[in-house]
């Protein structure tokens, strides 16, 4: 949709039944409909040409041009775009694009051992506006001629936790079938209001069995976005024992255990269940169930060009396997299902624990198998955390006897400064030197390296130019972790992690390309942020070091072991080095 279209939405109304009469009464317009038998879309129908809505009408039409107007998608695309943004980060609503969701549909059918679909169950656990329920009506219509009368009433059924939302698919189901012809007075959905993590199918369909298809997109919410109640539920769900589980982690669970005998649930989620700390249990779930499992795997690609998410399509069936079927592939060359040549891993060859390597199992079972583990050599580490990198680091514009001095004039102690550097930035253009920064450092050693933070009195006393400058940020600084920090002090940073004094270390970025760069210190006063560090446990050689994480063999084992980024990038986390087998054969 043009801008001003979607500039006009955000302008006009907050209200939900107001959204809801202008967009209900615009689609109709295009379809020049001009009589609706159906009582809840009458309900919706702006009629008054005196009213301020009917002005409202008028001047949004006018913001369309002649080539365009307003089908089913389209309106379901204005509805999810009006969903507030604060909904968006609690409930992670989010639009599945029209061929991801089709995709989705067509090969869940396909795949579904089913002699007739007359009597087929299909659900949606977070339908959200119902985009899966729409393409899953449209298909049943197709394959059975049902009216669609019926194939609301026997066919579809779906839960969100929004009731406007569940509204707004009742909406849009009732105009799918009245722009077909099909005008009724009433229809009867199975659509509910209410969570997933506790809601029970069996109190609202009698004789319930299971569905047969469930399609969908799971919230997109971080574990560290969830409201307290959220964070209570998901406890209840087994794959979410580890980690700080996101909101979509659990809907696999609940998903798979609503399906019948011979169910199949298709969904488009994050894709870092492969790897992730918080994905282990589900891993653990999906292996100790033999659960038949296939994802296509989008890399890096961006599917939702609103958010930016690493997503890939997992599609579940309700009968036990050996193994997992996964492949990479581009959203353009996705094909039928039965088409697509998925690799094929044991489940008992892959780790639950330290995460699935399913890219290409066989090379990274034979670089993990020769050689001595990267991770008994060396160790690597994330950077310092202050939660506040724009209070705590800054470029010394001028020094001048005991200070240096912020390029606003203020001026900060020395002796309460260090170096530091973002090891991200490190590339052929920026060395070591060109990149430090200070940052305020309001940590003392002991004579045994430990180190403390420094009590306020002294700090206050000995450093009273640092003080003035963190009292000034007190109130940003308390805002960290939402306010709900626990700090020795204020002034403390986030986290302690990176704190220590490491005299020789490889610094290099988190997200790295192909031919990417690392740069050793031999500076034990001269610490990291953003990026990451690797260094010899015992006494080793940093060239050595540099030369292993660069060599091709290491780059081979990253691209098909490490997290996907876009554009050819890959996350080089702290642990998915650890298992790399180190030879003489990388030189």
């Amino acid at each position: 949709m043009d801008k001003p279209i979607l500039d006009f939405l955000k302008k006009y109304s907050a209200d939900v039944e107001v959204i809801n009469r202008l967009l209900v009464s615009t689609f109709l317009t295009f379809k020049s409909i001009a009589k609706v038998e159906n009582l809840y879309i009458q309900s919706l129908i702006i009629t008054d040409r005196t009213s301020d809505e009917r002005d409202a009408l008028d001047n949004f039409l006018k913001l369309f041009t002649k080539k365009q107007e307003i089908c089913s998608e389209e309106l379901l695309g204005l509805f999810e775009f009006v969903i507030s943004p604060s909904d968006k980060l609690i409930n992670g609503a989010i639009y599945t694009p029209k061929n991801i969701r089709n995709y989705i549909t067509e090969q869940s059918f396909f795949s579904l051992d089913c002699n007739t679909l007359n009597d087929i169950k299909i659900a949606d656990i977070a339908c959200g506006c119902g985009g899966f329920l729409i393409s899953a009506s449209k298909k049943i219509k197709k394959k059975t001629n049902k009216s669609f009368k019926n194939i609301f009433k026997e066919n579809i059924f779906g839960v969100d936790i929004q009731s406007y939302s569940v509204d707004r698919a009742k909406i849009l189901l009732s105009l799918l079938a009245i722009a077909e012809g099909e005008d009724e007075k009433k229809f009867e959905f199975n659509l509910h209001t209410g969570d997933s993590l506790n809601f029970d199918w069996s109190e609202k369909e009698q004789s319930f069995k299971g569905f047969d298809l469930i399609l969908g997109n799971p919230p997109y919410v971080y574990s560290r976005n969830m409201d307290q109640q959220t964070k209570v539920l998901i406890k209840n769900w087994s794959v979410c024992s580890t980690g700080h589980p996101d909101l979509y982690i659990p809907f696999f669970q609940i998903g798979y255990e609503l399906l019948n005998e011979k169910g199949i649930l298709g969904f488009i989620t994050v894709n870092t269940f492969i790897h992730s700390v918080n994905g282990r249990a589900l891993r653990k779930y999906f292996s100790e169930n033999s659960i038949s499992l296939k994802i296509i795997d989008f890399k890096g690609a961006q599917i939702f060009k609103s958010r930016t998410t690493y997503t890939c399509l997992c599609f579940l069936q309700r009968k036990e396997t050996d193994f997992v079927k996964y492949i990479a592939l581009e959203e353009e060359k996705l094909t039928d299902i039965a088409e697509i040549k998925f690799s094929k891993t044991l489940y008992e060859n892959l780790d639950s624990v330290a995460g699935w390597s399913i890219r290409n199992h066989d090379l990274i079972t034979k670089m993990e198998s020769i050689g001595v583990r990267f991770g008994d050599i060396y160790d690597t580490k994330s950077g310092i955390a202050t939660l506040r990198n724009r209070v705590y680091i800054f470029k010394s514009y001028k020094t001048k006897g005991d200070y240096f001095y912020m390029q606003d004039g203020t001026k900060i102690e020395k002796l309460i400064c260090k170096d530091i550097v973002n090891s991200n930035r490190i590339n052929q253009e920026n060395d070591i030197k060109s990149l430090k920064e200070k940052i305020i450092f309001p940590y003392i050693y002991d004579e045994n390296n430990k180190i403390t933070l420094i009590k306020e009195e002294i700090f206050s006393s000995d450093f009273p130019e640092a003080y003035k400058y963190l009292f000034k940020h007190k109130e940003d600084l308390n805002c960290r972790d939402k306010g709900n920090g626990k700090y020795p002090a204020w002034y403390a940073f986030g986290r302690t992690q990176s704190l220590e004094i490491i005299k020789h270390k490889l610094l290099f970025p988190r997200m790295v390309k192909k031919g990417f760069i690392a740069e050793i210190s031999n500076d034990s006063n001269l610490y990291f942020y953003n990026g990451m560090s690797a260094y010899a446990k015992k006494e080793g050689d940093l060239k050595e070091l540099k030369r292993l994480l660069t060599a091709e063999a290491t780059w081979q084992y990253i691209e098909n072991k490490c997290k996907y980024y876009a554009s050819g990038y890959f996350g080089l986390g702290k642990n998915y080095l650890d298992n790399f087998g180190c030879v003489e054969s990388t030189k």
